[in-house]
């Protein structure tokens, strides 16, 4: 059964409208508003949220730009002051303790926020110079192949107030999480609200929640393609709480329009509109990248 969804009115148009219009110093095209929220440094460049609403105040688009100099002067190694975790308690980090990404934590403007019917509350973007390692294998194992070990940056856009998300805790399960946290991240989510396809490998990370990655993606296949990007589902106490895209520095810097499909659940458990695709976009004329959530849909929370 798929879900009850309503179609924007011209929402390709307004995509299309979106992908050539300068997202930053410019004035938006007549068929949209946009609204930009904080900004934050990384690299040698700046992070800005935003949000696109149609005539009729739907939202078309929802995300962020990097000047091209948040693209450059990034950190070449994984690091031992980012997101530690002092777990055996002598007031130091070891590289066991740390995940070592960049993070930068980004409120949506104020206009997203007032809008109860858009789910989404707040983004984190994270810089992995090293990619993702799998762990170790255990005696017996053949090692995971390191699929995502590529500099990427992933995108976590939260339904999840902030507060609920802070409050996964450290500990030494998974990915340096709380153990009972473990448990509650890997809680299966029923069926009809996960797309088909999606699995749980127990990548569960503190302050962010537990990774759902789609099998059919190219990486995964049984004849696997480089990974370059991809779109992963979070999860916690059995719903999901982000939508996430990963996206290598390479596709971002060489990328300049393009639009992912989103794989859909059966229904959604709270009424909302909600994105089908990812998009990838370059501005020529302010030299700046966007990863935006697009094509929102309607969906009665059933």
């Amino acid at each position: 059964m798929k879900p009850s969804i309503l179609p924007l009115r011209n929402a390709s148009l307004s995509a299309l409208i979106l992908g050539l219009a300068t997202l930053i110093g410019a004035s938006t095209p007549w068929s949209l508003r946009t609204y930009f929220g904080p900004a934050a440094t990384i690299g040698r460049g700046t992070l800005q949220t935003y949000v696109s609403f149609a005539s009729g105040g739907a939202p078309t688009a929802l995300g962020v730009t990097l000047t091209s100099g948040a693209l450059k002067g990034l950190p070449a190694r994984k690091n031992t002051h980012s997101r530690c975790y002092d777990l055996d308690g002598n007031a130091d980090y070891s590289p066991q303790e740390c995940l070592g990404d960049e993070e930068r934590i980004l409120e949506f403007p104020a206009e997203a926020a007032a809008m109860a019917e858009l789910p989404f509350r707040w983004l984190t973007v994270n810089w992995n110079a090293e990619g993702h390692h799998p762990p170790p294998p255990r005696p017996g194992e053949q090692p995971a192949a390191p699929v995502y070990a590529r500099p990427h940056f992933d995108f976590h856009f939260y339904t999840w107030e902030r507060e609920r998300i802070e409050a996964i805790a450290p500990g030494r399960c998974s990915e340096l999480v709380d153990c009972s946290d473990f448990e509650r991240a890997t809680k299966p989510i029923p069926a009809k609200y996960v797309p088909a396809g999606h699995v749980d490998l127990g990548i569960v990370v503190p302050r962010m929640g537990n990774h759902l990655l789609d099998s059919h993606s190219p990486e995964l296949a049984p004849s696997p393609q480089p990974f370059t990007r991809t779109f992963i589902y979070g999860a916690f106490d059995g719903e999901l709480i982000f939508w996430e895209p990963m996206i290598t520095l390479d596709f971002l810097r060489h990328t300049t329009d393009g639009c992912f499909e989103i794989a859909q659940p059966r229904t959604f458990k709270r009424s909302g509109y909600y994105p089908t695709q990812y998009c990838v976009r370059y501005d020529k004329s302010s030299d700046r990248h966007s990863v935006s959530l697009e094509g929102f849909v309607y969906a009665i929370g059933r």
